[in-house]
């Protein structure tokens, strides 16, 4: 069981990998068209502004579970690097819990939200907006599957320090 859990993770850490750089590339290539505009001659059209919303909106979308899965989504390192070391994986896994917790609690109500959205479009690029509005859904499970993943033991090591302990 716990391997076929370790595929299902590895998959869907993929698909947050992948859509996080998605993302961040259509934001990229959006705000330099922004950009470019400001030159005279330079067109920019009207619908990179709400394009550059949605972008963002699925780059925190992506990019939450993975944030979860490293310990890196909210951390107060005033209160927890002081701990030893088993007192903070206790606060870990408490705060494991209170995400996974409130991730279950929001999902129905962010179905509800995507399943009302249907028939809406986008003003200026004329889109089913349902495709904007599934990041409701998409933020909660990811938090719910990575942090229900940390408690089962497949956390992954943070990156190296940037210096943000003083």
């Amino acid at each position: 069981m716990r391997n076929v859990f370790a595929a299902l993770m590895s998959a869907v850490l993929t698909l947050c990998r992948y859509g996080t750089i998605a993302a961040f590339s259509v934001l990229i290539a959006v705000v330099a068209i922004q950009v470019l505009g400001r030159i005279p001659g330079f067109p920019s059209p009207s619908w990179t502004e709400e394009v550059a919303r949605f972008a963002l909106v699925y780059l925190v979308a992506f990019s939450c579970g993975i944030a979860v899965l490293r310990s890196e989504l909210v951390n107060v390192d005033l209160f927890v690097a002081p701990l030893p070391a088993s007192a903070r994986r206790i606060v870990d896994r408490i705060v494991d819990l209170i995400i996974l917790g409130f991730s279950i609690a929001i999902i129905p109500g962010a179905y509800d939200y995507v399943v009302g959205s249907i028939g809406e479009r986008a003003r200026s690029i004329d889109i089913p907006m349902i495709t904007i509005y599934v990041v409701t859904l998409i933020i909660p499970m990811a938090l719910a599957f990575f942090s229900l993943a940390r408690l089962l033991g497949f956390a992954q090591p943070s990156p190296a320090s940037h210096g943000e302990l003083v």
